[in-house]
């Protein structure tokens, strides 16, 4: 048995580590000649296309035309509305994500507690001299 084939012997050349001698050597022939074909497309954009077709649909009795997208958004919340509670769940997640709550602004009471809050603060601060810099310091 040779020292390749022994299991128990653990490799230089693993898992995120290439033997250097298997590297393509310059001015050789390349280890990919046909290479990507020209006109082929990303994920990215295999992804634009198939979700941003518009297509027609009866919604309603109306015909309307829609990119696929706006249909999976509407057959969601047609889910969500009839009690599907994992529809119901994604519209959550993106009502959260896209339409955040508002965020009402501090009554005057509040404004008058925090007013309030403060200006004891100052009171402590001048009364044990905290944050004061002596003659001496700077």
């Amino acid at each position: 048995m040779s020292k390749k084939d022994d299991p128990k012997q653990p490799s230089k050349w693993g898992k995120g580590k290439t033997d250097p001698a298997t590297y393509w050597k310059k001015g050789c022939a390349s280890p990919n000649p046909k290479g990507r074909p020209k006109g082929s497309k990303n994920q990215k954009s295999l992804y634009g296309e198939a979700f941003n077709t518009k297509i027609t649909v009866m919604i309603d009795g109306e015909s309307k035309t829609m990119t696929k997208k706006e249909l999976a958004y509407h057959q969601l919340a047609q889910k969500s509305a009839e009690g599907d509670l994992k529809a119901f769940a994604i519209q959550k997640d993106l009502d959260e994500k896209f339409d955040p709550p508002e965020v009402a602004p501090p009554t005057l009471d509040e404004i008058a507690a925090d007013f309030a809050a403060f200006d004891a603060w100052l009171e402590l601060r001048e009364r044990f001299k905290v944050f004061k810099k002596e003659a001496g310091d700077e």
